[in-house]
């Protein structure tokens, strides 16, 4: 991009350029750059290019040479923790100190930008305004008698102390949006000095203007990357196009899938090597979500306590602790270590490396060495007991990190290296909280740390690429060959914000502060408009004509633009969604594979083959043919699962005829009631089924207190179901965790088990299934049905005389039967009542057929390989194990959210 020749001249000159922003400062070096190169230069000095807060400190800087006595700058940390400690016993009525010290930093830089600090000379009604005038008097006085200065002060204070000062003779502002009264007292000071202040004033507006509405935000975004293709396919010389958006935080992750899509997609080939995008987001994400640095965090808590399962994971398997060849070693164990029957949530960093399976994979010794060198120095240095000055927290967390081996052995690429740099920043601003002899402990210096590292934004140097995207604020002073505004509809455009909380509205109103007023913002959002049509010689506004909340209406800021009555224009019709564009040239390759049928002489699995065609073909897909599987996570004590194998086992216990003091028949149960053994038998049969878990937790006396209590509360429920089964028919249990035998639905085999299968007095069988969630016959209907399970029994387990299936609910305050018995009054409850779903819907031959149907035409979807990303609701895929590997969350459709679930217990046999 050219550099405008005004400011090309002022720089000759030997003028300063004083930028709004950062962003606009790199993009003038760069074109100044491409000035110097394109007149055959290969060095030059550094232009006088600064953003107004390092041209501001660089002044301070100077001034403090001059004036050995000139009070310390406090660094924005050290600003936010004296405003913590301002709060005194304050802090104790917030819900938090750290973020109630943050709004007070921003109050006071307010109070300083607008020049209203006289204001806080009389009460303020408001009680939290008047709490912050308090805290700010304390910390006027506490700067005064200790010699430091706010940042928020520089203006003023600079205003009166320029005498002395090595000043350009000239200056040029480029990019200011408003001009707060601090510093335009700056500016006149300046001027009174003799030097020349001039304002870059907006060029003439675009010669293109366009105005566009999509049907949605994704159109929209769709729309935007069609039409970026395409400049960038026609423009005789790569351009330098802006993205102006928004809310960009709200559609980063779309637009980031759109534009690659669109712009390089050839890069979608997991097999092909990184390469530039050619466009680049110039917002910055939290340092703390850096993969470098969150590996570093995560190393840091772990040498001061336990880290939960999920973040061990992720720190192993990241790379940046263990060699590339011991990764694979890790990832077993690691799928090892979530599949043990008590898994512990967290685990502390001994525990781990004492875990470590050296004998089975010898690869993790390196790795171990380095977690015990780190768990030594831990011990060593005392983390939990020690008080200690923020600057020497920060040389042993340096110190830690290295015996750890972080970052790791890849070499760093220049991402990485930034934020390398950016971190050991963070770590010498921390470092600075001596300055007032602070000391704090272990968990205090984390916290901090961690806190820093998420409010510090992390943005990787510009690559100069052809398409920037960014925000309207951002924008400012930057120069492009065109512009697309997206989101231009009246709720986002202007954007609103509130006054600020802790000033009274009446002195926010009083010195014209940021949203004080209603007409502020469009004020503002007009002020940017023209600039924007200034930065480009031609500019597109869209918007989207709905979102989820409903329908929108266009920006009046942006309508005014145009001739009243002016419709905008339709973007499906400028560049329709199926047109077909290719940024590179891409080889078509037809699929002639066919389906990928299942051998017939291989046995899928139990009924989850089935349960997972119905749901989504995929998700069964997946999981058979690929044999993906989800990343288990633990909770404290039992999950659900192993809750419901306990109660499957006890049952087995209890209703085998062959245990010690087992039932077989409902005149055993009966008898076990009236000689009162029944409290007796469950307490043997449960003691029994737990004692695998008591065992393996022998040293663990908080897992040994939970399982009595579990073993109480399964006894509890299942005195509470026996009393139900004691008021049934007569039946005898003839089979529990039955396998069934030769079982083909069509010629897909699979391995069945039933739970119980009841014979009655008239010879014929009831299948039932034990369920802790909701259940209900229901999950049996349609084509896809959702619990295929024991219709699959009925029809294919070649179990004879089927007369009912049920499933056999043993949940708190929903304990019962529910399910479709041929005559339940007769062959189950006599007391039921005839309106009872039972007794209207009974078991028949007609429901059985279609229950055969049904089945058959889902085992011949899975042989045949049917795998689309079909969820048959919204439900499928909000418990769906594997998002990650359909991506159905990238589509247009809603999963949608349903609170009622259940953790699966498959009780059937796999092969």
């Amino acid at each position: 991009m050219q550099m405008p020749a005004v400011i090309l001249d002022a720089l000759e000159r030997g003028a300063a350029v004083i930028a709004a922003g950062p962003r606009a400062a790199r993009a003038l070096h760069l074109d100044f750059a491409e000035e110097q190169h394109a007149r055959g230069r290969d060095a030059w000095p550094t232009p006088a290019i600064f953003d107004w807060k390092t041209w501001l400190r660089h002044l301070w800087r100077e001034y403090s040479f001059l004036h050995p006595e000139a009070p310390l700058l406090l660094s924005a940390l050290q600003e936010n923790m004296l405003w913590k400690r301002m709060q005194g016993e304050d802090a104790a009525l917030v819900v938090s100190p750290e973020s109630m010290a943050a709004l007070a930093q921003q109050a006071w830089q307010l109070l300083g930008q607008y020049e209203a600090h006289r204001s806080r000379n009389t009460a303020w009604e408001q009680a939290d305004a008047e709490h912050f005038r308090l805290w700010a008097a304390a910390f006027d006085d506490e700067c005064r008698r200790r010699s430091w200065i706010s940042e928020s002060h520089l203006e003023s204070r600079l205003a009166a102390a320029l005498d002395g000062l090595p000043l350009p003779e000239e200056i040029v502002l480029a990019g200011f949006d408003r001009m707060r009264p601090a510093r335009q007292r700056l500016l006149t000071a300046l001027t009174a000095r003799g030097l020349r202040v001039r304002e870059l004033a907006p060029e003439s507006p675009a010669t293109r203007q366009l105005w566009v509405t999509a049907a949605d935000r994704r159109s929209e975004i769709h729309a935007c990357a069609q039409w970026t293709r395409d400049l960038l396919q026609t423009a005789g010389r790569t351009p330098r196009i802006g993205i102006i958006v928004t809310s960009i935080d709200a559609v980063r992750g779309e637009m980031e899938r759109i534009f690659r899509h669109m712009l390089m997609p050839q890069s979608e080939d997991i097999l092909a090597d990184p390469a530039a995008m050619p466009f680049e987001f110039s917002l910055g994400r939290p340092l703390a979500q850096t993969p470098v640095i969150r590996a570093a965090s995560l190393l840091l808590h772990w040498a001061a306590g336990p880290l939960r399962e999920e973040e061990i994971s992720w720190l192993m398997l990241s790379g940046f602790v263990a060699e590339e060849t011991a990764l694979l070693s890790l990832a077993r164990f690691d799928a090892e270590l979530r599949n043990s029957p008590l898994p512990s949530p967290e685990l502390s960093l001994e525990r781990y490396a004492r875990m470590l399976p050296l004998a089975k994979y010898p690869a993790l010794a390196p790795v171990r060495t380095r977690l015990n060198e780190l768990v030594q120095a831990a011990a060593a240095n005392q983390l939990q007991s020690q008080e200690r000055a923020p600057a020497t927290w920060t040389e042993l967390a340096q110190h830690l990190l290295r015996t750890a081996g972080w970052p790791g052995p890849r070499p760093a690429d220049s991402v990485q290296f930034q934020a390398l740099k950016r971190w050991e920043h963070l770590l010498d601003e921390v470092a600075l909280l001596d300055y007032d002899g602070t000391r704090m402990r272990c968990d205090a210096f984390l916290r901090l740390l961690g806190r820093q590292a998420e409010e510090t934004i992390f943005a990787p140097e510009s690559r100069n690429a052809p398409v920037q995207i960014m925000g309207p604020l951002e924008a400012s002073g930057q120069q492009f060959d065109a512009v697309w505004f997206l989101g231009a509809d009246e709720s986002s455009w202007p954007m609103r914000g509130r006054p600020h909380p802790l000033l009274p509205l009446a002195v926010q109103r009083q010195y014209g502060m940021p949203h004080a007023a209603p007409e502020t913002d469009p004020e503002l959002a007009q002020i940017i408009t023209r600039r924007l049509l200034a930065s480009a010689a031609q500019i597109v506004f869209s918007y989207p004509q709905r979102d989820k909340d409903g329908d929108l209406r266009p920006s009046p800021v942006i309508a005014a633009l145009f001739a009243p009555g002016t419709m905008p224009l339709f973007a499906a019709d400028l560049w329709p969604a199926e047109e077909v564009h290719h940024a590179a040239a891409l080889e078509e390759i037809a699929d002639t594979s066919g389906t990928l049928p299942w051998p017939q002489e291989k046995t899928a699995g139990g009924s989850e083959v089935l349960r997972s065609q119905a749901a989504c073909p995929f998700q069964a897909f997946a999981t058979k043919r690929l044999r993906a599987e989800a990343w288990k996570s633990h909770e404290w004590g039992l999950s659900a699962a192993q809750r419901g194998n306990l109660l499957h086992d006890v049952m087995r216990r209890l209703w085998s005829g062959s245990e010690p003091d087992s039932l077989r028949t409902h005149d055993d149960l009966l008898a076990a009631f009236a000689q009162n053994r029944l409290d007796a038998i469950l307490d043997l049969h449960i003691a029994a089924a737990f004692a695998p878990l008591v065992s393996s937790a022998s040293d663990d006396s908080w897992m040994q207190a939970y399982l009595i209590s579990e073993q109480q509360r399964l006894h509890m429920r299942l005195e509470e179901w026996l009393q139900i089964e004691a008021r049934r028919q007569p039946f005898t249990v003839e089979a529990c965790e039955q396998k069934l035998h030769d079982v083909h639905v069509g010629d897909l085999r699979l391995n069945l088990r039933a739970d119980r299968i009841d014979r009655l007095p008239d010879d014929s069988r009831l299948l039932i299934d034990y369920k802790t969630g909701e259940v209900s016959a229901a999950a049996w209907r349609g084509e896809r049905p959702e619990e295929p399970q024991l219709p699959l029994y009925a029809v294919y387990g070649n179990v004879p005389h089927v007369s009912g299936l049920l499933f056999a609910q043993i949940r708190a305050g929903k304990t019962g039967f529910q399910g479709r018995v041929r005559n339940a009054a007769e062959r189950l409850d006599a007391t039921l009542k005839a309106t009872s779903t039972m007794m209207k819907e009974p078991y028949t031959e007609a429901m059985r057929d279609g229950w055969e149907e049904a089945l058959r035409h889902l085992a011949e979807d899975f042989l045949r390989g049917e795998a689309s990303v079909d969820p048959r609701d919204s439900k499928v895929c909000l418990y769906c194990p594997l998002p990650g590997l359909c991506r159905i969350a990238e589509s247009e459709r809603d999963p949608g959210e349903d609170e009622d679930g259940e953790e699966v217990e498959d009780r059937d046999e796999n092969a």
